[in-house]
């Protein structure tokens, strides 16, 4: 049937009717983009074709006094697999299970996780790897696995001065010591750049971009002094083997600046290693600022300098040792029975608890508070005590009788150390005041604070006083002269040191049970604290060992405060005779004449050759590369060896030197270099090591050094 014209029209006006709203439709699309979403969808657009990333900073590095680089950052790399990409996740696993150390059971799970496109290698701990282990992982040539670049922190010098230096975890948090207390100038400032990308998301030609660069992480120069330090760790090391002992704890201080030349404390950890070696509640705590325990007759020091200062101290006048009695307690010298009729001279070199009580009597409350707090413990009065202010975290402040007046016991027990709990570090600036002359300063670790870029000091940290009359210098040279006399004749004579004056004090406090009441059998924490020269002290060690097996403070923890104090003057260039001289000077006097070593490091290796043979020395070059990158013996140092060793290339690729016949300080010199952590047996010189000489170090990190006493 055919259409009629009326119902043609009716069609004609419904198709146009319709063409019309949706035409209308169209353009008032267009008009609400252009002018109401316009702004929105540039925005959403924006973000479509540009990228935005963040430049991470390079955390600064930490040095020794001398320059000498401790901690810095280094490239890592984390592992991980596009999973759609891997053919074979058994033999994927099978093969990066023994480079990555994850088990393989557990990385099989990972590459085969249905839920995931991508993922990680990570485990427990530090799962970030060298670029020696990326290289090795690259080769194996599996499809989907790739690097992810970051970078992580080396520590140089193993577990040397880990509770002063801390660590930063694998998430780049920091823990414990100076990488803790000053990550906001370490860590630096991120960076980012933004630039407009093409679909496959690279860089889109002639595209503008936006760049705020990093500012990275300042560097530390510590007051710490990597030999000092060394011989430090050595000494504790061999004291707590020796006497079986739980722990210890050492600091090495120079009275006049509060510089920490050096700080240990037993157990300890390894900041490079520590996923595997940091334990908490075992070994992350740094005693020597955060332990409080009695100090025992160390303590005795500041109650003769309040007897000498206040004119209570006569060191002729006799009095009758052995036993006390005060209130209803009876308190007894550390021998029981005593020495019968001795002067209060010989009350201090015997370690004479009755001659202190009787001091402490004399003095009265009020001045024997006075006189604690004078010398930085705080009030005794109080529940807790008076910081010390240095800059490592968790100092403790003391535990103490917190009311007042004190019991007649409490009194006389803190005349001679017991009773109350202070920390080392607090016994080291107290006892630094009489080094100084009366002089309290506060401790601290961190020198200056360098801008990486230019070398230069940004901040120095200068001497800061306290207090400038704890007592005259009159009474602090008289207490030095006593304390010589309990090193000389005392209970401190294994202190002593051939060219060397020593001042100090052994102490034996027994540990408190759990509560405070009473003491635990058999517990105890054995210590000396002593200074040299006596004239002028430069350096002020303190020892503890906690629970020995034998022995008292002057037969254990003595010997190592002596070893670490010759050490330390040594290095301080303070001469046997008591004579001052340039530290370079003293530690080769007896050496003869030598020229002092160049800078060699970026410049190229035939001309540093050709002039260290001119020289009359012999160089040895360590590596194929056409740039000198380090140097043994450091620039500026002096020496009378014939070889000069030139490292151009890093340590997987250098042949290893024979170090047989080297001293131990020199061979643990180059090896630091070469960026190996000695582990020795022995002293004296090195007869064997346990990479080969000759052969590659790979990927080496540690090397056995054998020794022997020579002929």
């Amino acid at each position: 049937m055919t259409p009629s014209n009326k119902q043609i029209r009716l069609r004609s006006l419904l198709v146009g009717m319709t063409a019309i709203f949706l035409l209308s439709a169209v353009i008032f699309r267009l008009f609400w983009i252009q002018a109401v979403d316009a702004s929105f969808l540039r925005e959403r657009a924006e973000k479509t074709w540009e990228k935005q990333a963040m430049i991470r900073p390079d955390r600064g590095s930490i040095m020794d006094r001398n320059g000498h680089v401790l901690v810095r950052e280094r490239d890592a790399y984390i592992i991980a697999v596009d999973l759609k990409r891997l053919k074979d996740p058994e033999k994927a696993a099978q093969q990066l299970s023994p480079l990555l150390e994850i088990p393989e059971e557990s990385l099989l799970k990972r590459l085969t996780n249905k839920e995931a496109k991508h993922v990680e290698l990570r485990h427990t701990g530090n799962y970030k790897v060298s670029r020696e282990v990326r290289d090795r992982v690259m080769k194996l040539g599996l499809d989907g696995v790739y690097p992810i670049q970051t970078t992580s922190r080396q520590y140089l010098e193993g577990s040397q001065a880990s509770h002063v230096l801390g660590f930063v975890n694998v998430e780049g948090d920091p823990a414990g010591g100076v990488e803790q207390r000053y990550n906001n100038v370490l860590k630096g400032k991120a960076g980012s750049i933004r630039f407009q990308k093409d679909a496959k998301g690279n860089k889109a030609p002639h595209s503008t971009e936006a760049f705020h660069p990093p500012e990275n992480g300042k560097d530390l120069v510590l007051t710490l002094d990597r030999e000092i330090q060394y011989q430090m760790e050595k000494s504790l090391d061999q004291t707590v083997a020796r006497y079986q002992a739980k722990g210890a704890t050492a600091i090495a201080a120079d009275p006049q600046t509060g510089e920490i030349l050096a700080m240990a404390s037993r157990p300890h950890f390894n900041p490079a290693q520590y996923d595997s070696t940091w334990k908490r509640g075992e070994n992350d705590v740094n005693t020597a600022v955060s332990a409080q325990y009695e100090p025992g007759s160390t303590f005795k020091i500041v109650t003769l300098a309040a007897s000498i200062e206040e004119g209570l101290f006569d060191s002729r006048e006799t009095f009758q040792s052995g036993t006390i009695e005060v209130g209803n307690r009876t308190i007894r010298d550390w021998n029981a029975q005593g020495w019968g009729e001795i002067s209060f001279a010989e009350g201090v070199y015997l370690s004479s608890n009755v001659a202190f009580v009787r001091l402490g009597e004399r003095l009265g409350e009020d001045r024997l508070v006075r006189y604690i707090d004078r010398f930085g413990f705080g009030n005794i009065t109080n529940r807790t005590g008076q910081a010390t202010g240095i800059d490592l975290p968790a100092e403790g402040k003391g535990v103490f009788f917190g009311h007042a007046p004190l019991h007649p016991t409490e009194r006389a027990t803190s005349a001679f150390g017991q009773g109350i709990a202070v920390t080392p570090i607090q016994q080291v600036m107290a006892v630094s005041a009489i080094a100084n002359n009366g002089i309290l300063v506060r401790p601290h670790v961190v020198k200056e604070i360098r801008n990486p870029s230019t070398g230069k000091a940004e901040r120095k940290e200068s001497p800061k006083v306290i207090r400038k009359d704890v007592v005259s210098p009159q009474t602090a040279k008289e207490v030095r002269l006593l304390l010589q006399g309990a090193v000389n004749d005392g209970t401190g004579q294994e202190a002593r040191m051939e060219g060397y004056t020593v001042g100090g004090k052994t102490g034996t406090a027994q540990k408190p049970l759990p509560g405070g009441k009473g003491y635990a059998s058999g517990q105890y924490i054995v210590s000396f604290i002593g200074f040299a020269p006596v004239d002028k002290p430069r350096v002020v060690v303190y020892v503890a060992v906690d629970e020995p097996k034998e022995g008292q403070g002057g037969t254990v923890a003595a010997p190592a405060a002596r070893d670490i104090m010759k050490h330390a003057l040594q290095e301080m260039g303070v001469a046997p005779d008591g004579e001052e001289r340039d530290p370079a000077e003293a530690k080769k006097r007896n050496a003869p004449a030598a020229k002092v070593l160049k800078n060699w490091v970026q410049h190229p290796v035939d001309e540093a050759v050709a002039e260290i043979r001119g020289e009359g020395w012999n160089p040895q070059v360590l590596g194929g590369g056409r740039e000198v990158i380090r140097q043994y013996p450091a620039a500026g140092e002096r020496g009378v060896k014939e070889n000069v060793y030139l490292i151009t290339e890093d340590p997987p690729a250098l042949a290893m030197p024979d170090l047989t016949g080297l001293p131990l300080r020199e061979a643990l010199a180059l090896c630091r270099v070469l960026g190996l952590e000695a582990e020795t047996t022995g002293e004296g010189y090195v007869r064997s090591q346990s990479i080969p000489a000759g052969e590659r170090i790979m990927d080496a990190e540690r090397i056995q050094l054998n020794l022997q006493p020579p002929d």
